[in-house]
């Protein structure tokens, strides 16, 4: 569960391999239950997004009516 002042864990770009082996690492730490281990495996993956994909966020852009294209 994600508290207040909790980073929510990153997103994976679509179609990106990487991006996928990263948040694969993530899911296995989960489904040990290590949640030192999830939350160290969200480092990697947040600066793969960072330089690879120029995104500093943690969720995926909106689409949609309303929101900006980023």
């Amino acid at each position: 569960m994600v508290g207040i002042g909790t980073p929510r864990p990153p997103v994976p770009e679509p179609d990106c391999a990487e991006c996928e082996d990263l948040a694969s690492r993530r899911e296995s730490a989960r489904a040990a239950h290590d949640r030192s281990a999830e939350t160290d495996a969200d480092v990697p993956l947040r600066g793969h997004r960072r330089r690879e994909h120029g995104n500093d966020e943690c969720r995926a852009p909106r689409k949609g009516p309303g929101t900006r294209e980023r």
